[in-house]
């Protein structure tokens, strides 16, 4: 079998100069991401950092 030369196609992606709101999806809903990410962190402060305090400040 002979190889066979496969077409890339090259794909560019620029940014408008005339852009000014680059960074704004960052802060869009900040607060339900703050509330959505402490929401995951309960568990293992629940579980894992709670006793691991209590031993330390027991002793």
């Amino acid at each position: 079998m002979g190889k066979v030369p496969i077409r890339l196609k090259e794909v560019v992606y620029t940014l408008n100069a005339n852009e000014h709101a680059i960074m704004s999806g960052l802060w869009k809903d900040l607060p339900h991401k703050a509330a959505h990410w402490m929401h995951k962190l309960r568990d293992p402060v629940l579980f894992a950092v709670l006793p691991l305090w209590g031993i330390g400040t027991y002793v």
